[in-house]
């Protein structure tokens, strides 16, 4: 059964496009522990997202699941206003694409966030972390993140820009 970390591990994977990282290196990264990311990895392997003998992410494995399956097997409410990092259509590349109003905005929760918005729970504790130091990661998932709680022109949007993040690469 997939844990919702496996997601952001799998994602980081697809972003290295290379086959030389460690688990070390991938944990710091991620701010989470090399156990965890092993683990992680072979969750991904038996649900078919991660091909461990190549050590190459399914990419087209990975998208279905993302566009079709993810906001059934972890959903997410927005919850309180909170000071954060903006997240799904409030965040790049939606948040150009899309006129949004100014009290409709998703954040993670974060003390050195600089915008005000409904909560939204990250995958993992450590993402608002983890993304600081990698736009990529933070654009995929912030577009996750915009199927998980969008509506349906914001999550066709989402399904649009994963897809040419995921299948290009």
């Amino acid at each position: 059964m997939l844990k919702p970390q496996d997601v952001v591990v799998v994602i980081k994977v697809h972003n290295l496009r290379d086959l030389d990282w460690t688990y070390n290196e991938l944990a710091n990264s991620l701010h989470i522990s090399p156990s965890e990311v092993h683990a992680a990895l072979k969750r991904c392997e038996t649900s078919g997202l991660y091909d461990w003998s190549s050590r190459k992410v399914k990419k087209h494995c990975l998208l279905e699941f993302l566009i079709h399956g993810l906001k059934y097997v972890f959903p997410e409410k927005p919850g309180a206003l909170t000071r954060g990092i903006p997240t799904a259509h409030s965040a790049e590349p939606l948040k150009n694409l899309l006129q949004g109003n100014s009290a409709d905005i998703y954040v993670w929760s974060d003390p050195q966030g600089t915008v005000r918005g409904q909560s939204i729970t990250p995958l993992y504790r450590s993402v608002p972390a983890a993304i600081k130091n990698d736009p990529e990661l933070y654009e995929l998932l912030s577009l996750i993140d915009a199927i998980r709680v969008g509506r349906v022109r914001e999550q066709n949007l989402a399904s649009i820009e994963l897809e040419k993040r995921l299948t290009i690469s």
